[in-house]
């Protein structure tokens, strides 16, 4: 289909007067890397057991409280229970153990408006976790990770994988972030740290973009591109997460890559959420919510039943 005439004046009108919307941002200075924007296919990669789905999870929550965002979350690798205890202390700003029965259900029912879950009993197909998020009214989907699907291994079948899901967000209007690790090479001895950084000398560095497992279509058709590393084993740096912005497709919206180096540090506040520059961005529920939302914690306030039906 051909586009008619004109097709493109309000865009360039618009970029002229400098009123092209900005993505969403959390309120840190992350805002000034990414941003939520619509129709996006995002790949974030990273090493094994670094904690780039409870990142995720994070960022998701802060997306949820600060802009009333919705996400579907498949993971393979982790079960439905631990993400809720996690999100459920990261939004009480509680550890779960000093949370009453009361408090808990009550900031569930809040995680489950938010949040769905699909099993991950099964061996889903990418095109059926597709339809199910397709099916939905969030706002994001979540795959975590990309080689935990029933896939084909080749080179084409990625790029299958790529076309389909750049399709589905263009044609569904959701954002997608698709999880996945680095191959064999990026965790070799060449990849650790030397002498030029004594402090952390022995451990290991965060894959470089091209270690992405299946190769370049996945950096060739991503829109955004994140990588997120921790050092495991370091007495300190275990507690804070690095973030590398490596690819921002459209700069006009907000965003752009981080400095050689120069990752974004996240600390990890005893499991309460993240914190960076000392700011939580998570928004509590005074703060938020829309009129729904309000409306469902005024009544939750004055009845103490927690197991009746939600009016969502």
């Amino acid at each position: 289909m051909i586009l008619s005439t004109g097709h493109s004046t309000k865009y360039l009108n618009d970029y002229k007067s400098g009123k092209i919307s900005q993505g969403l941002g959390i309120g840190c200075i992350l805002d000034d890397y990414i941003r939520f924007k619509r129709k996006q296919l995002n790949i974030v990669l990273g090493h094994d057991n670094v904690g780039k789905s409870y990142w995720m999870e994070w960022y998701f929550l802060a997306l949820a409280t600060n802009h009333d965002l919705k996400t579907v979350v498949w993971m393979g690798e982790n079960s439905s229970g631990q993400v809720m205890r996690d999100l459920i202390q990261m939004y009480s700003g509680k550890h779960f153990k000093d949370l009453t029965y009361d408090e808990i259900r009550k900031h569930e029912s809040f995680i489950e408006y938010y949040f769905k879950f699909l099993s991950n009993e099964k061996l889903y197909k990418p095109k059926e976790v597709l339809d199910i998020i397709g099916s939905t009214d969030a706002d994001i989907g979540f795959i975590d990770p990309f080689t935990g699907l029933d896939r084909g291994m080749q080179h084409s079948d990625n790029y299958e994988f790529l076309n389909t899901t750049r399709q589905f967000c263009n044609q569904s209007g959701k954002t997608l972030y698709v999880s996945t690790h680095p191959n064999s090479e990026s965790g070799r001895s060449g990849m650790l740290y030397g002498d030029d950084f004594p402090e952390w000398k022995g451990h290991l560095k965060p894959p470089l973009k091209a270690h992405i497992e299946g190769g370049k279509p996945f950096l060739n058709r991503c829109d955004d591109m994140l990588i997120i590393h921790r050092l495991v084993k370091h007495p300190t740096m275990k507690y804070s997460t690095m973030i590398d912005i490596e690819k921002i497709k459209d700069r006009d919206t907000g965003g752009q890559c981080t400095e050689l180096g120069m990752p974004l540090l996240f600390d990890f506040n005893s499991g309460l959420g993240f914190k960076i520059g000392g700011i939580d961005p998570i928004k509590r529920r005074k703060n938020v919510m829309n009129n729904e939302t309000q409306s469902f914690y005024r009544a939750l306030e004055h009845n103490s039943n927690f197991d009746d039906k939600l009016p969502f």
